[in-house]
């Protein structure tokens, strides 16, 4: 993953993805287990947003959508150049 390496220094990198594909619990499960087997840690958080789509004029309310954003944390070793 090209973010991971720009993150090399750090041993973190945060990833924040709204692909459908992660609204399966078996997909997310995968991902986890994929980063686990080849010596990262992840972890996956679900962040839902409200989006506002309409007003009522009559009654002041708003309608709103729910957005998904799962945001991936990618801990790894982080690399010995540049720390001296």
């Amino acid at each position: 993953l090209p973010i991971v390496f720009r993150h090399a220094i750090s041993g973190l990198a945060t990833v924040n993805s709204e692909d459908k594909l992660l609204h399966d619990d078996l997909a997310m499960a995968i991902l986890i287990d994929v980063f686990s087997e080849r010596g990262f840690h992840a972890v996956v958080d679900l962040h839902r947003i409200e989006i506002p789509e309409s007003l009522d004029l009559k009654t002041g309310q708003i309608n709103c959508r729910e957005k998904k954003v799962f945001r991936i944390s990618i801990r790894f070793q982080g690399s010995e150049i540049r720390r001296g």
